[in-house]
């Protein structure tokens, strides 16, 4: 059965830390020679709330530092100047305290990848060649955040929309079933190795930019990304089977969503659970099953 560990506390970085013990043997498994790509939330180059905290990286770090020896990734797409999110969410002081490289995938090399639009007609957006490669190890360091297209955003919709340079990403939006297909092609491409939800302050209401602020005080962490997602929205009180990317994935056969056959380890499940209040479109958003 696999595993997906839940830690609560007060400590970003050290709940990050902890979650990633918990499933030591199945990362370690899985990284073996790779390079280790840490790929970020910057839906926002500029409002914190919203993209990835610098503790919630060196979280990751400090675990990594314990056995990977070689220099780590830390990459993104951001919406806007990825080198500006660096420099305003402080990530250039991660290149004195690890090994680390900062990379700005919008400038990137890059592969053509056909989705569809709303017409279910083919188009391309251009996907980062680095997050496309099977040899690095690609950790999704995602936060808690209600969404204004797709109910939610988690580790899987994270590593699959940042994946997609800048100006191709309003592309994958094509209504709300086709934008959900889309993701969940994207995802396919660009799967996860390992998911790193930091929950210590979610996104609540009209995420993923301009929600509000909820304290929840954990860290979820697995190598199965939807299984990481599933239990991310049991803690956020969100009906997984209304969120159409990741019923895709499920369809997919991408990873497990059945809470039955996830072993969570760490804190109890009902001990973690703040239900979020969802954006003010959910109800139209909910149509991707029409």
């Amino acid at each position: 059965m696999l595993r997906v560990s839940i830690i609560k506390g007060k400590s970003r970085r050290e709940n990050i830390v902890k979650s990633l013990e918990q499933i030591s043997d199945d990362i370690r498994r899985g990284v073996g020679d790779r390079q280790v790509v840490i790929k970020p939330n910057f839906v926002s180059t500029s409002i914190q709330l919203a993209s990835s905290h610098i503790d919630q990286i060196r979280g990751i770090l400090d675990f990594f530092k314990e056995f990977y020896k070689k220099r780590v990734i830390v990459a993104e797409a951001a919406c806007g100047d990825t080198m500006d999110a660096f420099k305003n969410f402080g990530y250039h002081r991660l290149i004195n305290e690890y090994d680390v490289e900062l990379m700005d995938l919008n400038q990137g090399s890059y592969e053509p990848v056909s989705i569809r639009d709303s017409m279910r007609k083919p188009i391309h957006v251009r996907v980062s060649r680095l997050l496309l490669d099977e040899d690095n190890y690609l950790i999704s360091a995602a936060k808690l955040k209600t969404h204004d297209t797709s109910v939610v955003t988690l580790s899987i919709k994270n590593m699959a929309m940042g994946s997609v340079l800048l100006f191709d990403k309003e592309k994958v939006h094509q209504g709300f079933k086709q934008t959900n297909l889309n993701i969940a092609k994207l995802a396919q491409l660009v799967w996860p190795d390992l998911s790193v939800i930091d929950g210590l302050v979610g996104m609540e209401g009209d995420g993923p930019t301009f929600g509000d602020p909820i304290h929840v005080g954990v860290a979820i962490s697995s190598v199965d990304p939807l299984a990481a997602d599933r239990v991310a929205c049991e803690v956020m009180g969100i009906d997984i089977w209304k969120v159409g990317y990741l019923y895709y994935c499920s369809e997919r056969g991408l990873g497990e969503m059945d809470l039955q056959r996830i072993d969570i380890v760490g804190e109890a499940l009902r001990e973690c659970v703040k239900p979020f209040r969802l954006h003010s479109t959910v109800k139209e958003q909910y149509r991707w099953r029409d």
